[in-house]
């Protein structure tokens, strides 16, 4: 008798330390189903569920355990950003069903007892929820480099404003994904700083530097009576002013015409001299010209590829011959091809005391130093054009009108000369063979009169 009662308090101690033996439910939605009831003195983290109905403690319990998952923050933070995140929301979960299977099974080996008997549930966690939440995380505070940046302002030394470029940083999210669930696991807040990949920029100011640098410029004036006069210099600044700060990328076209647009008064344009059909007239935006003669000859000395350009009716004072390009709105247009790995940029300044415009072309430096310089001369004389004498029945017999003056017309030759970083010459290549054409004069004169004895009309 005394070796049954040995084995039975022997059975019953195993049961005490492990837990319990085999439940008579598979699971704890069969216990509910069947209105299964706890012991009594059962508490269950700390909370007396004696004589419960398992749902009703089930209720009880997992508000309590929801709460405490929530309760338990998580502040990852790297660089200036920061998630907060509950253990909840990183897929912790409580073993409370286990638990109260195992406080039923119990209670089928010990069903009353005059001592509590204490359960406490215990964190597990969803590892692929974990892992989901971690990337999650991490992209969060992931931070991009920022490249350095290069702002064109004619005010600037260089003619230009940098910002530096920044590093940026990526979160390593499978060791947060461990740091997060060792904190969870010890259930305790914490404070959590990921391990990161520092992420270099790949665009620093040095590079911003090196590809705006001023690579030429060039002048031309307006100090003669002819072309200073007041509307004409201010269509000058105003052009210049449109141009002023343009970027053309790689491979891209600059149009002239398309960035003054129209030239009429409703564009705020002035009426100046200009030259249509050979002839000096008044019209808006006269003097456009000289802006764009000054920037041909500053693009061909950057070595950039023109790609539209037609010369006056005739060679100008404010630039040597072949060297100038004219435009009109719905006519001839200047046009120019980045050719370079980068862009570039176009400066246009008016200097009204000085009385000259100066355009400059920023991007890389021709290489290894090389410059380049722009001449041009005249080849050919074209022959004295004849003066065609019209009859103009308007006029007084006697009167005669000169409408346009003959021209003589010629040929120039403009060239490209290579010079290295220490100025020596290295060869020369020819631009453009320009043929201004001779003009005939015209002349109105009276009935009854002729070109050569007719009184000149005032």
């Amino acid at each position: 008798m005394k070796r049954v009662r040995l084995v039975l308090i022997l059975a019953l101690g195993i049961v005490l330390i492990s837990g319990c033996g085999k439940s008579e439910y598979a699971d704890i939605a069969e216990a509910i189903r069947a209105g299964a009831v706890l012991g009594e003195n059962i508490e269950i983290d700390e909370m007396d569920v004696s004589g419960m109905e398992v749902a009703r403690a089930r209720r009880a319990l997992s508000r309590e355990k929801d709460a405490y998952l929530a309760s338990l923050q998580y502040e990852v933070h790297a660089g200036e950003g920061s998630v907060h995140v509950s253990a909840a929301e990183l897929g912790a979960s409580s073993d409370l069903d286990d638990v109260l299977l195992r406080a039923l099974c119990l209670a089928q080996y010990y069903p009353s007892a005059n001592k509590a008997r204490e359960f406490h549930t215990s964190v597990s966690i969803d590892e692929q929820k974990l892992k989901k939440q971690a990337e999650n995380i991490a992209a969060a505070l992931n931070v991009a480099p920022q490249n350095a940046t290069a702002v064109y302002d004619a005010r600037a030394e260089g003619g230009f404003l940098y910002t530096e470029s920044i590093e940026g940083f990526s979160v390593d999210a499978e060791r947060l994904a461990d740091q997060l669930k060792i904190a969870v696991l010890a259930e305790r807040n914490a404070s959590i700083e990921p391990y990161i990949d520092t992420i270099p920029a790949e665009y620093t100011a040095e590079h911003a530097r090196a590809d705006t640098q001023l690579i030429t410029e060039f002048s031309t004036s307006f100090k003669s009576a002819t072309y200073g006069k007041a509307n004409r210099v201010f269509n000058i600044a105003k052009a210049a002013e449109l141009i002023d700060g343009t970027t053309i990328a790689p491979g891209e076209e600059f149009d002239m015409n398309a960035i003054l647009g129209p030239r009429n008064a409703e564009n705020g344009w002035k009426e100046a001299t200009g030259i249509r059909d050979a002839v000096y007239v008044q019209e808006y935006g006269g003097g456009v010209c000289q802006v764009s003669s000054t920037l041909y000859n500053a693009v061909l000395m950057a070595d950039l590829r023109v790609t539209d350009r037609t010369h006056h009716s005739w060679p100008l004072g404010y630039v040597d011959i072949g060297r100038d390009a004219t435009i009109s709105t719905g006519g001839p247009n200047f046009k120019f091809q980045n050719t370079q790995e980068v862009p570039i940029t176009i400066g246009a300044q008016t200097d009204k005391e000085k009385k000259k415009i100066t355009i400059s072309v920023y991007g890389r430096p021709l290489a290894d130093g090389v410059t380049i310089q722009i001449s041009s001369k005249k080849v050919e004389t074209l022959p004295e054009p004849e003066t065609e004498v019209i009859v103009d029945e308007s006029l007084a017999p006697g009167i005669q009108q000169v409408v346009r003056e003959p021209r003589r017309g010629s040929v120039a030759v403009t060239y490209k000369e290579y010079y290295d970083a220490n100025g020596n010459f290295l060869h020369k290549e020819q631009v453009t063979k320009d043929k201004y054409r001779s003009i005939k004069g015209i002349t109105h004169v009276g009935p009854g009169g002729s070109a050569t004895s007719a009184e000149i009309a005032p």
